[in-house]
């Protein structure tokens, strides 16, 4: 069931990016083998450059993305085959590896049909606004957090506090060594 919604995004996805049926299409018959986290999916490329289930076989394509991968890619692009193992036929995965690159989800597109084109504009717009809030409330919150652990609760040391420390301990080290061998100096007489 999860292996077949898989292959329906990556096609849906597949659907909205120019040249990628083009491009797969030219592997008709050629089987892959996906697998993301816990979950692997065994397809074949059909004539029209989609993705079709594929229980039997030998796969000439082993793809292993990060778990999350799928679910990054629909607002990171890219994010599909970073960190990604590639395995196999070197034509084939090279075609699938740039097809995975490329895929990205057009939401207003798909909202638009929906609610309209100016709604979907307008739901797509606010919620790219609100990731963006997030990622800065995120960010801040860290920061702040940061500054609290070093100034106020004194759990974290500053890289200039640490240096200023570390330069401390070079002066005593060596006013120690020079002390150390004037007594010995003081001892032979």
């Amino acid at each position: 069931m999860l292996a077949t919604a898989a292959l329906r995004i990556l096609n849906h996805l597949i659907g909205h990016t120019p040249g990628a049926a083009a491009r797969l299409a030219r592997h008709q018959g050629a089987r892959a083998r996906l697998s993301a986290g816990g979950l692997a999916v065994d397809f074949r490329i059909d004539g029209d450059g989609r993705f079709v289930a594929a229980d039997d076989g030998t796969p000439q394509v082993i793809l292993s993305l990060q778990a999350d991968a799928l679910f990054r890619q629909a607002y990171e692009a890219g994010a599909l085959t970073r960190g990604a193992r590639i395995e196999g036929d070197a034509a084939l995965a090279e075609s699938l590896g740039q097809v995975l690159k490329t895929l990205r989800w057009d939401a207003a597109e798909d909202l638009s049909r929906v609610v309209g084109d100016p709604l979907a504009e307008r739901m797509v717009g606010t919620a790219s606004q609100v990731a963006a809030g997030v990622r800065d409330l995120g960010g801040r919150m860290a920061s702040a957090l940061g500054e609290y652990a070093a100034d106020e609760a004194g759990l974290l040391l500053r890289p200039s506090a640490l240096s200023t420390f570390s330069d401390r301990v070079d002066t005593l080290r060596d006013d120690l060594a020079r002390l150390e061998k004037r007594i010995s100096r003081l001892e032979r007489r």
